[in-house]
């Protein structure tokens, strides 16, 4: 008897809770042509500032979309921004201190005051998972696009990461960076966000514009999708405009990355939706890189997202810089290469060691083991893999540490099945006197009699036909089909991860000689 009055306390609460949320949001179908209102942006600082919309009318979508709002902007503000920025996705429109929804989508190298906002009613629905789809977009009307920062990085490093990301409908630009001295501000609508997939010494990040955010702390923002990942997890963090660029294609903002204050979580059609407080999973990079030829030795750490699409880049990308930021130069050279992965689910460490070497850019020679490593352990079709940590070292020196392989001679003319054949091999190393060495070779017993034929090769057999993970001029596009990258090797047939595992870190080495024998066959 006691219960009735809590149950029916409980279920008034719910409502009136709904009822508060329904009347923060101006419904679709009271919008009218002429209708004035309000949008929230951050075109320097942190500080939001206001300026005036006009309501146009709505251009009809498909699902999952629904409706679009195309509205005027206007005022001091955007006279300064020079129309609607690249940074303002996500700028919220209010009518009467309703929210409208928030600005999305512009027409590039036309009236920058023009937009289409996407309905509140539709991004709420990111608060409830809302289903993934593609959404179609009137002619001519583009996302107020993602920047993908790069902080940190050269030219190479960031066009790498601009053709590896060719996917996301974002634009890659340089930023000013991680700003120490931007200090934690709370979430407001109109407050800039920063969606950051790796941090640490070089930065990778998107930023747009909060729309709404929650009284427990969930927030919504951009008003169109980043990835469109569907379930993502993202770093959300604060962010600091520098200034706001006025430009004929489309206004953009300078942004600085503040830290981190929550998750990305949801990626949908209609913008993005996260939290503030905790984080999301990620994998920490110490790259260590060595320039013997100056005696330098530098240490860069970064923290990358775990979305396994987005992770190998980024991490390719920050090994690329973090040699050419360490040897400043793009030129010849041989390098000693070792990569430890840390996994919590594999019975072994995962280590490979080799050298390489280039004559004309020793950089992206250097990460050609790492990306058969990280696409093992990540695209592998037997198991998913707890990766835990990374960690390159890459020791450079500018000598030529080649040798060439000028005889190879058996010190015997017959064998017999089950004993051993020694090889005598000389070698050259680059620009020096002939060395010998001995390769032993032993003979199955199960060999059938007749003619065997020897040979004696490079452990890297197939490295210089091969393609770096990076461009190099060595090899022009078009030389080779994509089958032979290894970039691209199709992992298939093994028993287990394990033994795939086994194989990577026991597999021939480029400074390795390789003696090896054919059985004759009688057919």
């Amino acid at each position: 008897m006691r219960k009735l009055p809590i149950t029916a306390a409980t279920v008034i609460l719910f409502i009136f809770s709904s009822w508060a949320l329904a009347m923060d949001i101006f419904p679709l179908d009271d919008l009218k042509p002429g209708q004035k209102g309000i949008g929230k942006t951050v075109i320097a600082g942190a500080g939001v500032e206001d300026f005036d919309v006009e309501i146009l009318g709505l251009v009809p979508q498909s699902p999952p979309l629904g409706n679009l709002i195309m509205v005027r902007v206007s005022g001091e503000v955007m006279e300064k921004t020079g129309g609607v920025a690249l940074g303002m996705s996500g700028t919220p429109v209010y009518i009467n201190d309703r929210l409208v929804g928030a600005i999305g989508y512009t027409y590039g190298l036309t009236d920058h005051n023009i937009a289409l906002v996407t309905p509140a009613e539709a991004m709420f629905k990111i608060y409830e998972n809302m289903p993934a789809g593609r959404a179609e977009l009137p002619a001519n009307a583009v996302p107020v696009t993602s920047p993908l920062v790069v902080g940190g990085m050269n030219r190479r490093a960031t066009e790498f990461l601009k053709e590896a990301f060719s996917f996301l409908p974002v634009q890659v630009m340089p930023a000013a960076g991680r700003n120490e001295n931007v200090q934690e501000f709370p979430l407001e609508a109109g407050s800039m966000l920063g969606v950051q997939l790796l941090r640490g010494d070089f930065q990778v990040a998107s930023f747009g514009t909060v729309t709404h955010v929650m009284d427990d702390g969930r927030f919504i923002a951009f008003g169109h999708p980043f990835t469109h990942g569907g379930d993502v997890a993202f770093f959300a963090t604060n962010a600091y405009v520098h200034h706001t660029l006025p430009s004929l294609e489309i206004p953009f903002k300078i942004v600085s990355l503040g830290p981190t204050l929550g998750g990305i979580w949801q990626d949908r059609a209609a913008g993005l939706g996260g939290s503030l407080g905790g984080e999301p999973p990620y994998l920490p990079v110490t790259i260590v890189v060595e320039d013997q030829g100056r005696h330098l030795r530098q240490e860069y750490k970064v923290e990358s997202i775990t979305e396994e699409t987005l992770m190998i880049p980024l991490l390719i990308s920050s090994a690329y810089e973090s040699i050419d930021a360490t040897l400043d130069r793009v030129g010849a050279g041989t390098s000693y290469v070792r990569l430890e992965f840390g996994t919590g689910n594999l019975s072994q460490r995962m280590i490979r060691e080799n050298l390489f070497y280039s004559d004309s850019d020793i950089a992206v020679w250097s990460l050609t083991d790492l990306w058969a490593g990280l696409e093992l352990l990540i695209d592998n079709n037997l198991q998913a893999v707890d990766l835990q940590h990374v960690q390159i070292e890459i020791e450079v020196t500018p000598e030529r540490k080649t040798a060439t392989i000028e005889k190879a001679r058996p010190k015997m003319s017959y064998v017999a099945a089950g004993e051993s054949v020694d090889v005598e091999v000389v070698i050259r190393p680059y620009r020096q006197e002939t060395e010998t060495r001995i390769m032993r070779i032993d003979i199955p017993a199960n060999t059938s009699p007749g003619p065997l034929t020897v040979t004696v090769r490079s452990g890297g057999a197939g490295y210089f036909v091969s393609k770096p993970p990076v461009h190099t001029p060595i090899i022009k596009e078009g030389d080779l089909n994509d089958e032979d990258s290894p970039s691209r090797a199709v992992i298939s047939g093994a028993e287990s991860l394990d033994v795939l595992v086994e194989e990577y870190m026991d597999r021939e080495k480029n400074n390795e000689i390789v003696a090896e024998f054919y059985p004759f066959f009688d057919n």
